[in-house]
C-alpha cells in the first residue's frame, strides 16, 4: 500500500465540496416533516430546565402548597436523596388550577435544570443539553432548529472523517470515507433527531483523531501542548455528552498499552485521561448526574423483571440476556456497521439459505488463494468466480440477489488480510486501532448485558462510535479492489452496487416514516400535532378564553417519573414549547377527558376544538 501525505488540490476540495453538499441535502430533507418523538420531548423539555410531566413546576400545575410527604420538597433549591423518592405518597388529589405562558416560562434556575437532566435523562448529556438550550435561545425552539442543530455535526463528522483519513492512511482514503459518511443510513437517521448522538459521535472522532498523534508524537516535535488540550476537552466533552463514551476511552487505553513507550508519553496522557474524567467525575457527585447511579441501578433492575416475566412483550421490547437474544442483537449489530451488509441480520431468513451463503464466500476465498495449484484452461479459470456466484443463487429460496452480495462481501472482507499485511508497523498500528473501535464498542455492550441480564443496551446508537472506523476501513478496501484482476473486481463491484440499491430502499423507508430500524415508526408520524396547536391557538385566541388540555392518567415506570399529580400534564407542556413566552393565555388542565385540546370561548360562549390528539403523541 501506498500512503501519502499530500497537499489538496482544488479538485480535491471540489470534490469534498461535492459530498458535503449531498450530505447536507440528504440530513435537511424532509427534516421536521415527522412529529417530535418520546425521546425528543424529554429533549426540548429539559434543554429549558423543565421535567417532563413537571415535577419542577408545581407553582405553576398545583393549586396549593403540598407537603414534604407528597412532592419532592424544594427541588429548584436542594435535591432529596433517592431512597426518600421511595417513600412519596400521592393519595390525594389535586383540581387544576389556571396558569399563564408566563408562569409557565418563569426563569429556572441551574437546580432546575440539573433536576430536569436528572429526571428525565437519567443526568446523561448535560453538555449537548448546554448547548441545545443557547441554540434554542439563538435560532428559538422548533422542531426544524432542534433537529438542526444535531444536522451541523452530522456533517462535521463527514470533514472530520475526511481528515483522518487523509492524515493516516491517504486522501483518496479520506474522499471515500467521507463519501460513505455522507450517504451512510445511520448518520442521516440521527441527524433528523433532537438527540445527543451527532454530538457525541463527533466528539469522540475527534478525540481518537487527537488521540493518535499523540500517540504518534515524535521525539523534539513541538507545539504538542495543543493537542493535548483538544483531546482533553474532546474526551472529556464527550462523557458529558454521553456516558457510554467510556467505552471509546477503554480503547484508547488498550491501544496506549500496545503501543506507548515513551515514559514522558505515559506520564502525560496520564495527566489529559485524568483531567478528561475530571469533568464527569464533578457532574456525578455534585451535579445533575448526582443520581445516575441510583436511576441506573432501579432501571436495570426493572428491566430485568419485565424481561423475565414478559419477555419482549414488556414497555420496554427488553429480553432476557440468554446467549441466543444477545447472538441475534449483536449479529445485527455489527452488521449494520458495515453499509454493504446493512439490514442482511434482519432481512435474510433461513439457516439454510445463510449457511449456502457463507460457504460459497469461503469457497470464492479458497479458489483466490489456491487457484495457482490447479491447472485450468485460460479462458474458464477466470469465469469460475461468477459460475460459483450463479450456482449459488439458484439455490437460493428467497432475497437471491442478496444473499449473493453477503457471499461476495466475505470474499470481499477477506482482502483485509492482505492490506494489513502489506502496510509497514506504522500502518499496521493504526489498522489496528481501527479494528478495535471497530469491535470493542459492541463488545461493551454485550458484556453490560450479561452483567444486567437484559438486552436492552444493545441498540446501534450505544455504539455507534464505530462507524467512522469501519467505513475508513471499507474504503481501504475499495481502493485495494481496484488493484485486483478483472474478473474479481467486476465481480465485488457489481454485487456492492446491487447492495447500494437496498439502501437506497432503507432511505427511502426512512424518510416515509416507514423504518422502525432507523425512525422507530412502522406507520409514518403527522407533522408535530403541538406545534399545528400553537399556531391555531395563536390564531383563534380572544381575551377571556380558556384553553384546555387533556389530563390522561399519568403511567409511572419508575420513581424518577413521578409528579405530584396523578394525571399528565404533558399536552400541556408540549404545547407551551411553541407559544411566545410573554402571553397570558389563560390555561387549565381538563380532567374530563384525555384527547383533545379545546378553548372555551367567553365571547361567542361555546367550546372551539383545537386538535384531537388520539393517535399522534407517538
Amino acid at each position: 500500500m501506498v500512503h501519502t501525505y499530500k497537499k489538496e488540490s482544488l479538485q480535491t476540495w471540489i470534490t469534498l465540496a461535492v459530498i458535503l453538499i449531498i450530505g447536507i441535502t440528504l440530513r435537511l430533507y424532509h427534516l421536521d416533516s415527522y412529529s417530535i418523538f418520546f425521546d425528543e420531548k424529554s429533549t426540548m423539555v429539559v434543554s429549558q430546565g423543565i421535567v417532563l410531566e413537571g415535577a419542577n413546576q408545581k407553582e405553576v400545575f398545583a393549586t396549593r402548597k403540598l407537603s414534604p410527604s407528597q412532592i419532592w420538597e424544594a427541588p429548584t433549591t436542594q435535591y432529596r436523596h433517592p431512597a426518600v423518592l421511595r417513600s412519596f405518597t400521592y393519595n390525594e388529589t389535586f383540581s387544576p388550577r389556571t396558569f399563564t405562558s408566563s408562569e409557565f416560562w418563569a426563569p429556572k434556575t441551574t437546580a432546575d435544570y440539573f433536576e430536569a437532566m436528572t429526571r428525565s435523562d437519567i443526568g446523561n448529556g448535560s453538555f449537548y443539553y448546554l448547548l441545545l438550550h443557547f441554540w434554542l435561545e439563538l435560532t428559538g425552539i422548533s422542531d426544524f432548529s432542534a433537529r438542526l442543530f444535531s444536522v451541523f455535526f452530522s456533517v462535521f463528522i463527514i470533514g472530520l472523517t475526511y481528515f483522518f483519513g487523509k492524515r493516516f492512511f491517504s486522501m483518496n482514503t479520506g474522499l471515500i470515507a467521507a463519501g460513505i459518511v455522507a450517504i451512510e443510513p445511520f448518520f442521516i437517521a440521527y441527524s433528523h433527531q433532537a438527540r445527543n448522538y451527532s454530538l457525541t459521535f463527533f466528539l469522540t472522532l475527534l478525540a481518537t483523531y487527537l488521540f493518535l498523534q499523540l500517540i504518534e508524537i515524535r521525539p523534539g516535535q513541538r507545539n504538542t501542548v495543543w493537542l493535548y488540550i483538544g483531546y482533553i476537552l474532546a474526551a472529556g466533552l464527550g462523557l458529558l455528552s454521553n456516558f457510554l463514551v467510556i467505552a471509546v476511552l477503554l480503547v484508547h487505553a488498550l491501544y496506549a498499552l500496545l503501543f506507548l513507550r515513551s515514559v514522558s508519553g505515559w506520564i502525560k496522557m496520564a495527566v489529559s485521561a485524568v483531567a478528561a474524567l475530571s469533568g464527569v467525575t464533578w457532574w456525578l457527585l455534585y451535579g445533575g448526574g448526582k443520581y445516575t447511579f441510583y436511576s441506573l441501578n432501579h432501571q436495570a433492575d426493572e428491566y430485568r423483571r419485565y424481561a423475565e416475566t414478559n419477555p419482549g412483550n414488556n414497555p420496554f421490547g427488553v429480553y432476557p440476556a440468554t446467549f441466543p437474544n444477545i447472538l441475534n442483537k449483536s449479529l445485527s449489530i455489527f452488521s449494520d456497521l458495515i453499509i454493504f451488509t446493512n439490514g442482511m441480520a434482519d432481512s435474510l431468513v433461513g439457516k439454510r439459505n445463510t449457511l449456502i451463503s457463507v460457504l460459497v464466500g469461503l469457497l470464492l476465498i479458497a479458489w483466490y488463494r489456491y487457484k495457482g495449484k490447479f491447472k485450468i484452461h485460460e479462458f474458464i479459470a477466470p469465469r469460475i468466480p461468477y459460475v460459483i456466484v450463479l450456482l449459488s443463487a439458484l439455490v437460493y429460496t428467497s432475497n437471491k440477489f442478496q444473499f449473493c452480495v453477503l457471499s461476495v462481501v466475505i470474499f470481499a472482507s477477506s482482502f483485509l488480510y492482505d492490506i494489513y499485511k502489506e502496510s509497514d508497523n506504522l500502518q499496521r498500528r493504526r489498522l489496528i486501532l481501527l479494528f478495535m473501535m471497530a469491535l470493542i464498542p459492541t463488545l461493551f455492550l454485550i458484556v453490560m448485558a450479561i452483567n444486567g441480564g437484559h438486552t436492552s443496551g444493545l441498540q446501534q446508537r450505544y455504539s455507534g462510535f464505530s462507524f467512522p472506523y469501519v467505513i475508513i476501513l471499507i474504503s481501504l478496501l475499495l481502493q485495494y479492489f481496484s488493484t485486483l484482476s478483472s474478473e474479481y473486481r467486476i465481480l465485488i463491484f457489481f454485487f456492492l452496487a446491487v447492495q447500494f440499491y437496498f439502501v437506497g430502499q432503507r432511505l427511502q423507508e426512512f424518510y416515509q416514516d416507514r423504518s422502525v430500524k432507523y425512525g422507530q415508526f412502522a406507520e409514518p408520524r403527522a407533522p408535530n400535532p403541538y406545534y399545528a396547536a400553537a399556531q391555531k391557538i395563536k390564531k383563534e385566541y380572544q381575551t377571556g378564553d380558556t384553553i384546555f388540555y387533556p389530563a390522561f392518567k399519568l403511567e409511572i415506570l419508575s420513581e424518577m417519573d413521578r409528579s405530584f399529580l396523578t394525571y399528565s400534564i404533558r399536552d400541556a407542556q408540549l404545547t407551551n414549547l411553541y407559544l411566545p413566552k410573554g402571553l397570558n393565555y389563560i390555561q387549565a388542565m381538563d380532567t374530563t377527558q384525555v384527547d383533545k385540546i379545546l378553548i372555551k370561548r367567553k365571547i361567542q360562549k361555546d367550546t372551539l376544538e383545537i386538535i384531537n390528539l388520539k393517535g399522534v403523541r407517538y
